[in-house]
């Protein structure tokens, strides 16, 4: 039976997300032991100990459904951002918050504007909800070209994604440029900026979304506990928005979504906040150094307020990720995200791995 023809355009044109290797499947195809992962943007430092204790604690009650309104995680969080806890949608990982956003907003011919060179979750959901994604291309210095962004907004325009700082660039736009577009953006216009990586940003420029809120009801903010607070096994990620526009946000939200090991596990982080600094801090440390031995091998460097940094080489970075997958080092090339065949982005490891990756780089490079 041919089930194509029971399927939309954008779901058979949609190649499913292919993410970076994990290390079980390195060690399987190649027969090494040894292992260094810098392709998933994940923090190498792993889960507090308070958070693995009340991950363990929780696991005695998951014969039980989850709490589904999430009602510790919300009035905690609340808490820790000063917003009323209606304010809050907590996710299977900010893509599902994405995912609610795109499925509650748009109809059919209807459009989502993001960038072309961002984040290719939105590509992916969109494409295969009606093909309403609308990319527009990166502005000169690998960032949102916000501008462009805003003039592309038409009567059929439901959402505006942006994701700052940028993956996979790792760029960020201005407190002064998201000022300027929030402002041409249209009332009834949503826009969601996707923060996945806020608090490893060190710039001083950054906007603070959270303030923006009283002044733009049309905002939406997406964060997440999978990157600086180790949780991406888990998948929690949050969107803080007005109450009015979260409250039908929870129509379309799947029941008991957020798992009861992640709730224990995001309150955990929230009562260890005062862990963040050093984590952000020793983040910055090794992105310097790295970003530093990456020039000195006569790379292109982007400049990034993240935990990962987007590398340009000469000639096919697929072929230097294979090379480098020969010594154990797994990073991520970047054509599946437009960025051509010389780009990859390097996730921040360990001091030790950082160093075994450029020791890699070095061996191949020369």
């Amino acid at each position: 039976m041919d089930f194509t023809r029971l399927f939309r355009p954008g779901i058979l044109a949609t190649r499913p997300y292919s993410p970076g290797k994990p290390v079980e499947e390195v060690q399987r195809e190649l027969g090494l032991k040894d292992i260094v992962k810098l392709a998933s943007n994940e923090n190498p430092e792993g889960p507090l100990p308070a958070v693995v204790e009340a991950i363990c604690t929780a696991a005695r009650g998951v014969n039980r459904y989850p709490d589904a309104a999430c009602h510790y995680l919300t009035q905690r969080m609340a808490r820790h951002l000063e917003v009323s806890p209606g304010s809050l949608i907590f996710g299977n990982g900010s893509n599902e918050v994405i995912d609610i956003l795109i499925r509650a907003l748009v109809s059919p011919g209807e459009n989502v504007i993001y960038s072309q060179h961002s984040f290719i979750v939105y590509a992916l959901t969109t494409a295969v909800h009606f093909e309403s994604g609308r990319p527009v291309p990166l502005a000169p210095g690998d960032k949102h070209d916000l501008p462009a962004m805003a003039a592309g907004i038409d009567d059929r325009t439901k959402l505006v994604i942006v994701c700052n700082p940028n993956n996979p660039t790792g760029t960020y736009n201005t407190r002064e440029e998201f000022d300027a577009f929030l402002a041409a953006v249209p009332p009834h216009v949503i826009v969601a900026v996707d923060e996945a990586y806020y608090e490893y940003v060190t710039a001083d420029d950054y906007p603070q979304t959270i303030g923006m809120l009283s002044a733009h009801p049309n905002l939406v903010i997406l964060r997440t506990f999978s990157k600086i607070h180790s949780l991406a096994g888990l998948r929690v990620g949050y969107g803080v928005a007005h109450p009015d526009l979260v409250s039908e946000l929870h129509k379309t939200r799947e029941p008991f979504n957020v798992n009861m090991l992640s709730q224990a596990a995001a309150v955990a982080c929230l009562d260890n906040w005062h862990e963040v600094e050093g984590r952000r801090r020793r983040n910055r440390e090794q992105l310097d150094w790295l970003c530093g031995q990456l020039s000195g091998l006569g790379l292109e460097v982007v400049p990034s307020q993240t935990n990962f940094v987007l590398v340009r080489c000469p000639g096919n970075a697929g072929r230097l990720t294979q090379d480098l997958l020969q010594r154990g080092v797994i990073v991520r090339p970047m054509h599946a995200f437009g960025l051509g065949e010389g780009a990859l982005r390097i996730s921040v490891g360990l001091p030790a791995e950082n160093q075994r990756c450029v020791t890699a780089l070095k061996e191949i490079l020369n």
